[in-house]
């Protein structure tokens, strides 16, 4: 009886966090909309810290679009690198735009190319400008890193988010 009552418990709290989930990031988004990027933040960085993908690339764009001390190019390829290996589309994008130009991380036209190539597959609103830098940026990669390239894209698999607590 103890255990289907824990069971039940159990079942019941995952039911009832999605919804708290969603409307915590309904609440980050419309922070985010106002430009008030610290509540924004305040809200989205326990949900992506915990491997939520659309909170990592929401918080991701809070550190690239935010003014002053909060801007942080480096921490938003972070967590557009977090977002991006879940298979985050649009973090797929943000991360190839930021390998194309360094910002926030070394300039690495393979790497552009293979997150940039990733975010293209999907149907999401980010894949037509993917494409579009893709053909920008593939004339500027050697015969050999073209293929090393599309080599990774094709091996690619989504990765299941790890916050690196101990298990």
């Amino acid at each position: 009886m103890k255990r289907r009552l824990s069971g039940l418990c159990l079942l019941l709290g995952l039911v009832l966090a999605a919804p708290v989930a969603a409307d915590e990031i309904d609440m980050a988004n419309a922070a985010y909309q106002r430009g008030d990027y610290a509540t924004a933040e305040k809200l989205l960085l326990p949900l992506a810290e915990s491997g939520n993908a659309y909170a990592q690339y929401r918080i991701g764009l809070v550190y690239a679009e935010a003014t002053g001390p909060m801007r942080s190019t480096e921490e938003a390829a972070k967590w557009f690198e977090s977002a991006a290996m879940q298979g985050q589309p649009y973090a797929q994008y943000k991360l190839g735009i930021l390998y194309v130009n360094g910002d926030g991380v070394a300039k690495d036209y393979v790497q552009a190319y293979v997150w940039l190539s990733l975010s293209a597959r999907s149907p999401a609103g980010s894949a037509s400008e993917a494409r579009r830098q893709l053909d920008m940026i593939t004339p500027r990669l050697s015969s050999t890193q073209l293929s090393d390239a599309k080599q990774l894209v094709r091996t690619w698999r989504p990765m299941k988010f790890d916050s690196g607590a101990p298990r």
